[in-house]
């Protein structure tokens, strides 16, 4: 400011000493200082440079993401935003906020659906196999049901639930076997070579014992649920056995497996 007015004062001086003739000509010099002049202080007095440089960044201090200069110095000072600005800025904000917030919701309720169809092929994958009965579509008549109820517990009343469901399958898979008979009462009373095949019905235990609701449950789960005999066809307690007849059974037959008092055989 100070340069301009020196220079304002010397022009004035020089007016004062020209001619009146050359005041047209002075005139027309010292208007074009005045418009440099002029220009000269609205460039200093309003646009302002360097660290006084405003910048209108309404979303951006709205977010408070307000940039840096380049060369370090902070930009913003006297920062003069519209209403209007603010407002739509505002409303992109809440907007951007809302989609976010749409894109995890459905973000989420697809992971939801993943989940609950790996579930569902999970659980059909580990569903237990329906329990494999042989014995479910046999007819057996009252005669049949008593006398396997009845042998059983004279077999294996001393036995625990799977030792009488053992023996009751024993005898269920002889009368679905060739070479035995067909019926359940006929199994239990067939001779072979003039020997009975089951020792109670010769000492009488068979018609003496009281048949116990335990055992009648083993003979209900041994003809509806899962068969545990391995296709057995003979059982033996050794410990009780005529030695000749375990010999007979170790040539003759094919051991199978061993539970409670009893050991279990098929043919070979």
């Amino acid at each position: 400011m100070l340069t301009i007015q020196n220079l304002l004062k010397n022009v004035y001086c020089c007016i004062r000493n020209i001619s009146k003739k050359s005041y047209r000509d002075c005139a027309v010099i010292v208007s074009g200082f005045l418009v440099l002049a002029l220009i000269s202080l609205n460039v200093q007095a309003f646009g302002g440079t360097g660290k006084n440089k405003t910048i209108p960044k309404e979303c951006n201090v709205l977010n408070g993401n307000e940039e840096s200069s380049s060369d370090g110095e902070t930009e913003g000072i006297g920062l003069v935003v519209a209403p209007e600005s603010i407002a739509v800025c505002k409303t992109a904000i809440e907007e951007q906020s809302k989609l976010e917030q749409k894109s995890e919701i459905q973000k989420r309720e697809r992971e939801v659906v993943k989940e609950c169809l790996n579930l569902e092929i999970v659980e059909q994958v580990e569903l237990p196999k329906a329990p494999v009965n042989p014995y479910q579509d046999l007819q057996l008549s009252e005669t049949d049901y008593e006398a396997l109820c009845r042998i059983v517990q004279a077999e294996a009343g001393g036995e625990d639930e799977r030792g009488k469901i053992l023996v009751a399958e024993v005898i269920l898979n002889r009368v679905l076997t060739d070479g035995f008979e067909d019926t359940v009462y006929d199994v239990i009373f067939e001779k072979s070579g003039g020997s009975a095949q089951f020792a109670p019905t010769v000492d009488g235990r068979y018609f003496t014992v009281e048949v116990t609701e335990e055992s009648r449950q083993a003979v209900e789960k041994a003809l509806h649920e899962e068969d545990f005999s391995e296709g057995a066809l003979f059982f033996s307690a050794r410990s009780k056995a005529n030695p000749n007849d375990m010999a007979w059974f170790d040539h003759n037959l094919k051991w199978l497996f061993q539970y409670g008092g009893h050991e279990f055989y098929t043919l070979p």
